[in-house]
């Protein structure tokens, strides 16, 4: 019989096969057809094995399923009900009609007003006797079932109408089938052709499969080979590939001065990767064990995640143990603030999440202590020594009168503060870099008064080792990774482990305010971001050296949105390989409980290595369908970023309300991107930092300085900048950053200007905005 014109909807016809392109022009989307008369097709393959899954998945995660594939408008409602119907055998079914011609150059549609599939004849007779073609019609059978379902959903078991995006019902259908692989079957039989001669089976061979498969498995332009997440700028990394731009890897390439060989280098760094990523092992992300999948990941996946990522990363053929840069829950760890230097105000107790997770903030960690720092930095400074100091010059002082006071000869103290005890030199330095303008009587010698500008006179420390810090300290963390370094020597776990006391060490000059101060005290006034009553320009030692609060929140906010990016993307897979981004996708899918349902992946979830050695292009079927199950995941990630990004915001609008506030947030603080006007000066002094420490290490690893030594050389730099002597070891950021300030004048008055940290707060906020937005996307449609 003949069938009249008719519209059909958008995505509702098969996508394989070549399109038609001599045809008269003609409104989009309309298709004539003429039906076969006395033949029939009969196919329940697609209908069984949504049963299959229905009865493997329990309601609640049926119900998830479904919206995440056809939308979020589709009612929970009608998922049940249609699972309800699938379970009892009473699901509408869609009749199976043959027509005489392609559709619109395909070879098979969806009929909506019908409830129709139709399937041109020429394939059908074609899929009799080519197992090639038998391929393509059992993909276009279960395509279009995809479609009726939709159709379902939004008409008969809801009246939100409308449509799926465009192949949600093709993934659904390729979801629903394994071809019998899982049974280990060679042949599948998927329909019956009936004529007037009698009935056909049409069956598919596994033979020749590969190349069937080709023909009409469509790869979507958006497929990409993405990889998974990965902080930037300042964080894991190079930057972005600017110039002036820094990440951890290429600070560390300081370490070539020290001595150290690229592939040394590498392993080091591997160390410091790792505190990094250990940022997602946080208890946004972490569920509590035997807590429901849809809470969160378990420690156990996120690590095996960071295990691909750093088999992509670390996987060279240079590298002769690539076993060294295997992760696993030791290596890795979880977010501690003290690694990364951040401000713990906001933390709560999260150790029945995981043990390992740290207590609630308690208010001792936000105190200032005697060296001007917050006490999460740093708390012992020495013992056995007085640490160096700035003096502010007071009326009728002397130089002599301020070193006796100390304890010392006004020579020593000259050769402190000027590099010489020639009192002709003295006396010109007196008066240029002290500020000295009064003389004593005679015109012999400068005295000091209270106007003297800048007028600090820096008073040298005693020698001697760092004093024990408090357990929850970053130097703490870093002393020990030093020290647990130079006992294992030049091995993989030494260079590990230097590698994490180096990750600390960089942040110093990222995450806290050190910059600033000492800019500040070197005589140039900008933001502080600290409360800075009875500070001026020329003297920071009032000013709090302090670092960000939700640094750990803002990391882990970045990477799960890399990787839920990534994921949300399907995998260009490639034949008789596996992505990275596939096999984080098998691992969180595993995670979420789906391998225990066959047909969840059609199959192919517990057996993908086997069907890549066998058969390569239905293993990158299994491989494109892990992109479509994900939509879950992405956008429980989604809704995470989403509140992460809320509560920095909210965290930056209140510290502006408080200008007594010693706690801003990592965000308005921090200086890993490099579109901050002090990211390259603080990339600068980590590199610095970095090659004096590595020299200690080199000393320890070769038996000429003890562990102590080189925990002693770091601390010199964990400092506040009005703490650090002129002529000490770490007195060349002094000289690094005075001789940087004459060519950036303009960055400085804006710095300096009152108006700066409303601004930079505001570029901060529109990054956290464009995040919110991105998040958003997942939570409302899974990651599409």
């Amino acid at each position: 019989m003949t069938w009249p014109r008719e519209v059909l909807s958008k995505g509702s016809s098969s996508g394989v096969g070549p399109r038609r392109g001599t045809e008269a022009p003609r409104p989009r989307n309309t298709v004539t057809w003429v039906a076969v008369e006395g033949e029939a097709l009969h196919s329940t393959l697609a209908p069984d094995e949504l049963r299959s899954l229905a009865e493997s998945m329990p309601p609640e995660e049926w119900a998830t399923w479904l919206r995440l594939l056809f939308g979020e408008d589709i009612p929970r409602t009608a998922s049940l009900r249609l699972r309800t119907d699938v379970l009892q055998g009473a699901l509408p079914p869609a009749r199976l009609v043959l027509v005489c011609d392609l559709l619109d150059g395909h070879p098979a549609a969806y009929h909506a007003q019908s409830r129709s599939i139709l399937v041109a004849h020429a394939l059908v007779l074609q899929a009799r006797r080519d197992n090639e073609e038998a391929w393509k019609l059992l993909a276009c059978l279960v395509e279009e079932f995809g479609h009726h379902v939709d159709h379902l959903l939004r008409t008969h078991y809801s009246a939100v109408k409308g449509d799926a995006p465009l192949d949600e019902g093709a993934r659904l259908a390729y979801a629903l089938i394994d071809f019998g692989y899982a049974q280990g079957q060679q042949r599948r039989a998927f329909a019956r052709h009936t004529t007037t001669e009698g009935s056909v089976e049409l069956e598919v061979e596994y033979a020749g499969m590969t190349a069937a498969v080709q023909r009409f498995v469509r790869a979507p332009e958006q497929w990409d080979d993405a990889r998974a997440g990965g902080l930037e700028y300042f964080g894991a990394g190079r930057g972005s590939g600017r110039a002036d731009s820094f990440g951890h890897e290429s600070i560390e390439d300081a370490l070539e001065k020290a001595g150290f060989p690229l592939q040394v280098r590498t392993a080091i760094y591997f160390g410091n990767w790792l505190r990094d990523h250990s940022q997602l092992v946080d208890p946004k992300l972490v569920r509590k064990k035997g807590a429901p999948v849809y809470t969160g990941l378990s420690r156990e996946t996120i690590t095996r995640v960071v295990d691909v990522l750093a088999s992509e990363k670390f996987s060279n053929e240079d590298l002769s143990d690539t076993s060294s840069f295997r992760v696993d829950s030791q290596r890795l760890g979880v977010y501690r603030n003290e690694e990364h230097i951040d401000n713990p105000n906001g933390i709560t107790d999260a150790r029945s999440v995981d043990p390992a997770f740290r207590g609630a903030v308690m208010a001792e960690e936000l105190a200032v202590n005697s060296l001007r720092m917050k006490n999460f930095i740093r708390t012992g400074g020495h013992t056995g020594e007085r640490p160096p100091k700035a003096h502010r010059v007071k009326d009728g002082e002397t130089l002599d009168s301020i070193a006796r006071a100390n304890g010392l000869t006004w020579q020593e103290l000259a050769h402190h503060n000027f590099g010489t005890d020639s009192k002709a030199e003295v006396s010109r330095q007196l008066f240029t870099k002290i500020g000295c303008r009064k003389k004593t009587f005679d015109g012999l010698n400068y005295i000091f008064t209270s106007q003297d500008t800048p007028g600090l006179i820096q008073i040298p420390g005693t020698r001697g080792g760092p004093a024990p810090d408090a357990p929850y300290s970053a130097f703490h963390y870093l002393s020990n990774q030093l020290r647990i370094a130079v006992k294992h020597g030049r091995t993989p776990d030494g260079y590990r482990h230097f590698g994490h006391a180096l990750h600390t060490l960089e942040d110093f000059f990222s995450h806290t305010n050190f910059v600033e101060l000492m800019l500040i005290h070197l005589g140039v006034w900008v933001e502080p971001w600290v409360p800075a009553q009875g500070a001026k320009a020329g003297n920071a030692s009032a000013l709090v050296l302090t670092s960000g609060q939700f640094g750990g929140l803002d990391t882990v906010a970045s990477l799960t949105l890399g990787l839920a990016e990534s994921m949300s993307k399907e995998k260009k897979c490639i034949a008789g390989e596996m992505t990275s981004g596939t096999r984080i996708g098998l691992i969180i899918l595993e995670d979420q409980g789906y391998n225990e349902s066959r047909n969840t992946l059609g199959g192919f979830l517990g057996k993908l290595h086997a069907l890549e050695k066998e058969y390569p292009t239905l293993a990158n079927l299994g491989c494109a369908t892990v992109g479509m199950t994900l939509h879950a995941v992405t956008a429980t990630l989604g809704g995470i970023i989403h509140s992460v990004a809320n509560v920095i915001d909210d965290a930056q609008t209140a510290f502006l309300r408080n200008p007594m506030s010693t706690d801003p947030t990592h965000t308005q603080l921090a200086k890993d991107h490099d579109d901050h006007p002090l990211h390259t000066l603080a990339a600068n002094l980590a590199a610095g930092a970095v090659l004096d420490v590595g020299k200690a290490m080199q000393r320890a690893w070769s038996g000429r300085a003890t562990a102590e030594e080189v925990v002693l050389t770091a601390s010199r730099y964990f400092l506040h900048p009005a703490l650090i002597a002129p002529q000490g070891s770490a007195g060349w950021m002094r000289e690094h950053v005075q001789a940087w300030i004459p060519g950036h004048r303009a960055t400085l008055t804006r710095l300096g200007s009152k108006s700066w940290m409303v601004d930079w707060t505001k570029q901060s906020s529109q990054r956290l905005q464009s995040m919110k937005k991105r998040a958003l996307q997942f939570m409302q449609k899974g990651g599409r």
